[in-house]
């Protein structure tokens, strides 16, 4: 027994002998069926029970095992009631045989098919096609031992006891056999359907159709159960003048066409079991056939043909189940593919006309996964992976930032997401270790996913982090394939966002100074003007402009002009409050605006100015402080005048304009 287990596992083993212990049940019960003065059984369930018994047990590695004890069962249990070694010995090898090359021929012609090794059920007249010429070939070389074996033993052989074997056995596997294969797949795989295909989970090649036994469908299966019993009692029993028994196969097309295949192979089966047993006791027309040979090749053919017109009958409507559910099954696929595709247009659409795009793309990413939370997180100037946008699925709720650092230390998932390229999904953040507890106990985490974010040139720029407050199975298949298309659109919606800012910031910039230009300054004064009106509070312009700029740049060069430019724009900043506004008026000239203080208090603040010009020159500010009802205009005129009061007066010099303006 020890070294049994170092070949195969106990449940293997044990499963082969509970299979041993069926066949030997089978075998006796073929061999109370003898006909009598032959050496031919009537019926033989070892063949069907061997069939399934192998194809149960492939893949265990006790077929070593398996084959050997049908051979020795068949030998002892035949020898046991009576019949000669050498003829026992023969059946043995004829039914080892007849299995092995069955369960072959299954595995070469149906690799899928549950009883070859695979997980697809029988469900298709091809796959009853190939069984029963896999079968029809299994039997004739068993054939070619058996009923040769009879003829050297007892002197008595002919063609018929060939064809009574085939047929016999055929019989018997295609009853046992398909029934098994219905059955075993049914017990394995109980529940297979579009619930298990989640991520990383496919869905199944093929599903096994199943007929609801609704209200009238029992009653109708009740009904078929008592007309069979009667009309076989009738043909067998009753009424044995009948000549043939064929018409009952019209039972066996109506539980074909209105009834489950499992339920018609057990019907075909118990029919068959009743027909052979009348034949047995000397009921039935069959008896009225004289040559015990043809007795029993006629007995087979009807069981024979029960099966396979039940089967076939049967399968081919799973068959064409199989192909409206594929095709329904396609159908909706194309109707949620045609849904996401709708969903990402509308979210591209948001992102392109957003006004806070990151927000909107953790709002689209909760839209599509139904996460509780998600965040941007977004590399930093100072090597931190950090959020610069987030959505809660709780109204109200204040998302906190997080960050991650992109160098010190043992990468986290999050940052080892960034630098990945697929979407990373953990359903039970509880079970990492290498996940920060930090952000698990902090924020609830219990599933999260991330799905990098890059741009067309392959390079990193986020990673978008989804979380769950519970332990989530897994994502649906088509959450993957939607978030790819996401962070592609977010991808293209942040550089054209950030773009958009760049070149808004330029379109109000000067480029040499880097201050407002004129345009940010018309907007500047306008609302400090707006500004000054609601709360009465003063408000002072000042235009300031550098002495002799044109003879200094004439004289040292346009670089050295632009230096003096840049180097006084920075110098002037130096004496400005936050509030206060710097911008470029045009050339050498600066305008400036001073909230919340008199035309008095902004001198002191140009003459400031004025003694930081750098590089030894100098500048005239011309002041002018804003009245009720003036617009900005008004006030840059009265600075105007001012300063050009100053520059007539020899410039290097502060002048206040007059309150009329």
């Amino acid at each position: 027994m020890s070294a049994l287990r170092q070949w195969f596992s106990p449940a293997a083993l044990l499963r082969s002998l509970a299979f041993a212990g069926v066949y030997a049940f089978a075998v006796f019960l073929g061999r109370l069926t003898v006909l009598e003065g032959t050496s031919i059984s009537l019926v033989w369930p070892a063949a069907g029970v061997a069939a399934l018994w192998l194809a149960a047990q492939r893949g265990t590695g006790t077929w070593p095992l398996d084959h050997a004890l049908v051979g020795a069962l068949t030998f002892v249990v035949t020898t046991a009631m009576g019949a000669p070694a050498l003829l026992a010995l023969c059946f043995g090898v004829a039914n080892v045989v007849q299995v092995a090359v069955l369960q072959y021929l299954l595995h070469r012609w149906h690799p899928n098919l549950w009883g070859a090794g695979g997980d697809q059920p029988l469900t298709g007249t091809q796959q009853l096609t190939g069984v029963l010429l896999a079968t029809v070939l299994a039997t004739a070389a068993g054939a070619a031992l058996g009923p040769l074996a009879v003829g050297v033993v007892t002197g008595q052989w002919s063609p018929v006891s060939v064809v009574v074997w085939m047929v016999r056995n055929t019989a018997c596997v295609l009853l046992i056999l398909g029934l098994g294969l219905r059955v075993g797949y049914l017990l394995t795989r109980p529940r297979q359907g579009k619930e298990e295909a989640g991520l990383g989970q496919p869905r199944p090649a093929v599903l096994l159709p199943l007929m609801r036994l609704d209200g009238p469908r029992r009653v109708e299966l009740a009904a078929l159960v008592v007309v069979s019993v009667t009309a076989y009692l009738l043909v067998f029993v009753l009424l044995p003048q009948l000549p043939v028994a064929y018409p009952l196969i019209a039972l066996t097309v109506w539980a074909a066409l209105r009834f489950d295949t499992t339920i018609v192979v057990m019907h075909d089966f118990l029919a068959g079991t009743a027909a052979v047993a009348f034949t047995l006791t000397g009921h039935g027309p069959f008896t009225s056939v004289d040559d015990v040979g043809t007795r029993a090749l006629i007995v087979q053919a009807f069981v024979a043909l029960v099966a396979l017109v039940g089967m076939a009958l049967a399968l081919g409507r799973d068959e064409r189940e199989v192909l409206l559910g594929e095709v329904r099954r396609r159908a909706q696929e194309a109707a949620e593919r045609a849904e996401q595709v709708e969903i990402l247009a509308r979210l591209a659409r948001q992102l392109y006309t957003s006004d806070d795009v990151r927000t909107d793309i953790c709002v689209a990413a909760r839209q599509i996964t139904g996460a509780d939370m998600a965040y941007l997180l977004e590399p930093t100037g100072a090597g931190d992976l950090a959020s610069t946008a987030a959505s809660s699925a709780a109204l109200g709720a204040q998302v906190p930032p997080v960050g991650f650092s992109l160098t010190n230390g043992e990468p986290s998932l999050t940052v080892k997401a960034f630098h990945g390229r697929e979407l990373v999904f953990i359903g039970d953040m509880g079970a990492r270790s290498d996940a920060s507890l930090r952000v698990v106990e902090g924020l609830r985490v219990g599933a999260a996913a991330w799905q990098p974010v890059h741009t067309h040139a392959e390079q990193a720029i986020a990673v978008l982090a989804l979380a769950w407050h519970h332990p989530v199975r897994s994502l649906p298949a088509q959450v993957s394939p939607m978030l790819q298309t996401l962070a592609g659109e977010a991808a293209i919606a942040i550089e054209r966002g950030d773009l958009l800012v760049r070149l808004a910031t330029a379109a109000k910039q000067d480029a040499l100074t880097g201050l407002p230009n004129r345009l940010r300054w018309d907007e500047a004064a306008t609302e400090e003007v707006a500004r000054a009106e609601r709360h009465g509070l003063p408000l002072t312009f000042a235009l300031i402009d550098l002495d002799h700029f044109k003879r200094y740049n004439d004289s040292r060069g346009h670089l050295a002009g632009d230096a003096l430019l840049r180097d006084f724009a920075e110098a002037a900043r130096q004496h400005m409050r936050v509030v206060d506004t710097l911008a470029r008026w045009g050339g050498e000239e600066f305008a400036m605006a001073l909230p919340g203080c008199t035309a008095q208090e902004a001198a002191v603040v140009a003459d400031r100015v004025r003694a930081s010009v750098p590089r030894a020159q100098t500048c005239t500010i011309g002041i002018a402080q804003w009245q009720p009802g003036q617009n900005a205009q008004d006030v840059l005129n009265a600075a105007d005048a001012a300063l050009y009061r100053g520059k007539r007066a020899g410039r290097n010099t502060t002048v206040l304009g007059s309150l009329s303006g």
